[in-house]
């Protein structure tokens, strides 16, 4: 690293996963305890949880507790509870903490139902025999149902009043965290935002790198779960690769090495000491990281408010 990145704007983007999610809550609990905040955070489904904790300086408060509680919720509740309890729970710190002055710009990636046919099947009975089958598109690559009916809609927190950009505000947060995480296959209870269907981000833009990179960041650090490549969407219509350039920003890749199943950390089931180690590893992956590129420790430190003291007690 160089002089020239105590100067630089970082933004991050963080994939989504579901419960594999854990190990990106441990890389960024790592940035929170050495003080790296970034200017910028992207988040997709949920990662909204993790990556707004960051954004706020709540990451290592929150910890590896928040996964253990939502697995054992998702086998007894089911995912509409964990996601909507979980928004319950953490919503009111979330507005206070990403709408002050002063926060760092935090984005939120949903998909947008674009026609009155497709809103139907998707808000009702039809629901989740659809999510499977676009699940099974996942093997062959088949985008023609999103691609068709669905748009990603990304909200800023930033986002100017009457803008074009969807703007992310304290009223309309937990109706577009919800509709964030709806995967149509295991979340019963439909989202909507103003009126309008919604469904999970992740069809159409599970690591919204592109829409942070346009940020006018410099670099962007790109978070995600599984050891294959990292991709914009489920459906892999973009690679986000390390040592790429997107919009001008150099782009830097953490992802572990070996599948969280090993660890007894799958997407929608896990075991709590699974998810310990899952959370541990992503602790010491952006430790290391941080390590390999310390400069950027100096630029967070050049232009970044002060993380809060309560964001490094407890630290694994």
């Amino acid at each position: 690293m160089t002089d020239a990145d105590t100067t630089e704007r970082i933004g991050i983007a963080v994939a989504s996963g579901m419960l594999k999610g854990v190990y990106s809550h441990g890389v960024l609990s790592a940035f929170e305890a050495r003080g790296l905040r970034a200017d910028v955070y992207g988040t997709a489904s949920s990662s909204g949880l993790s990556g707004g904790l960051a954004a706020t300086g709540r990451a290592v408060e929150v910890g590896v507790d928040y996964w253990i509680g939502a697995a054992r919720a998702a086998t007894e509740k089911g995912m509409s509870s964990v996601a909507l309890d979980s928004i319950k729970e953490h919503g009111p710190a979330m507005r206070e903490g990403l709408f002050r002055p002063g926060a760092p710009e935090f984005l939120l990636a949903t998909s947008k139902v674009t026609n009155a046919e497709a809103a139907e099947v998707t808000q009702g009975p039809e629901a989740k025999a659809l999510g499977k089958q676009l699940l099974r598109n996942i093997f062959t690559g088949d985008r023609s149902w999103v691609e068709k009916n669905l748009s990603a809609a990304v909200f800023s927190s930033h986002a100017p009043a009457g803008g074009a950009e969807l703007r992310l505000t304290a009223d309309n947060y937990e109706a577009v965290s919800y509709a964030s995480t709806r995967m149509l296959h295991a979340w019963a209870v439909p989202a909507e935002v103003d009126g309008e269907a919604y469904v999970d981000a992740s069809y159409t833009c599970a690591c919204p790198a592109r829409e942070v990179a346009a940020k006018g960041v410099d670099v962007l650090i790109a978070i995600g779960s599984d050891p294959f490549p990292l991709f914009r969407d489920l459906y892999a219509s973009e690679e986000i690769a390390d040592g790429s350039v997107l919009d001008e920003a150099r782009v830097l890749v953490i992802k572990p090495d070996d599948d969280l199943k090993l660890l007894g950390v799958d997407y929608a089931a896990a075991t709590p000491e699974g998810l310990v180690k899952a959370y541990e590893l992503g602790l010491d992956a952006g430790h290391l990281f941080l390590d390999r590129h310390a400069g950027l420790l100096t630029a967070a430190a050049a232009g970044q408010t002060a993380i809060p003291d309560t964001a490094v007690k407890d630290l694994p």
